[in-house]
């Protein structure tokens, strides 16, 4: 998910510290919601256009997960080039991300990463004398670093996946386990009981050969064996693609 932010009044200064602004319009925009590194890739372009009709200032990192983290803490081994570049108005511009080599990283899954792109606007003399500032929050989206040779592919990964009824803390959820090698990405999932639906439209990401709860709004009880599971996952395109399972309890 994409998320950034144009104005922001000098009180909401101190959260933009502290993570991302859900809904917003930045001034330059990454094309792709996702990208995908390949290990026997040397590098990866990222495309940056911005469709204001001012410059901005681009800074670019990549982080592993903290998105409070700044980016003289980012310990992922990635080096995007320019970090910081200037966009003019209607333009496009190439950003490279390379990967650095570590062996912390496992060989038979996808590892996750982030890309940061922070948008600063230029000044604007029109609003100088008035109490507020012109910033930018980040857009930020996954990087999904997959090695070579991994068995199936993450077009077949939700289909692989096994749903579990659960009773935890927030409630009654569907477990996702997930046997491949493949990180899936859930827009929405739902069971089906007693002819009504439960859904859960938050969404998550579902890791290579683990599994992730999805809480089901309003479920009372835990659904039968064979109840119908609905969802939509996220492909490599960013594009949303339905699917189907049933519950196994057993």
């Amino acid at each position: 998910m994409k998320s950034s932010h144009r104005i922001l009044t000098l009180c909401s200064l101190a959260a933009m510290l502290l993570g991302v602004y859900p809904a917003a319009q930045a001034s330059v925009v990454v094309s792709g919601t996702r990208l995908i590194y390949p290990a026997k890739q040397h590098d990866i372009t990222i495309q940056l256009t911005n469709t204001d009709t001012r410059p901005a200032l681009v800074q670019s990192w990549i982080d592993s997960g903290d998105a409070r983290q700044e980016p003289s803490q980012s310990t992922a081994p990635f080096v995007v080039t320019p970090p910081i570049t200037r966009v003019d108005a209607g333009k496009k511009q190439l950003i490279r991300m390379t990967y650095l080599g570590s062996s912390a990283l496992p060989s038979d899954r996808e590892s996750v990463f982030w890309y940061n792109m922070l948008d600063v606007p230029p000044d604007s003399r029109a609003s100088a004398d008035k109490n507020s500032i012109q910033v930018a929050l980040r857009t930020r989206i996954k990087v999904f670093y997959r090695p070579d040779g991994l068995p199936g592919s993450p077009e077949k990964a939700a289909s692989e996946l096994t749903w579990q009824a659960v009773n935890t803390p927030k409630g009654y959820a569907l477990r996702a386990v997930n046997p491949s090698a493949f990180n899936v990405s859930m827009s929405n999932v739902a069971v089906t009981v007693g002819g009504k639906a439960y859904s859960n439209e938050t969404g998550g990401m579902v890791p290579p050969k683990g599994s992730q709860d999805f809480i089901l709004k309003g479920l009372n009880g835990s659904p039968s064996s064979q109840a119908t599971v609905t969802y939509s996952w996220i492909n490599d395109f960013g594009s949303q693609v339905k699917g189907k399972s049933t519950v196994r309890n057993n």
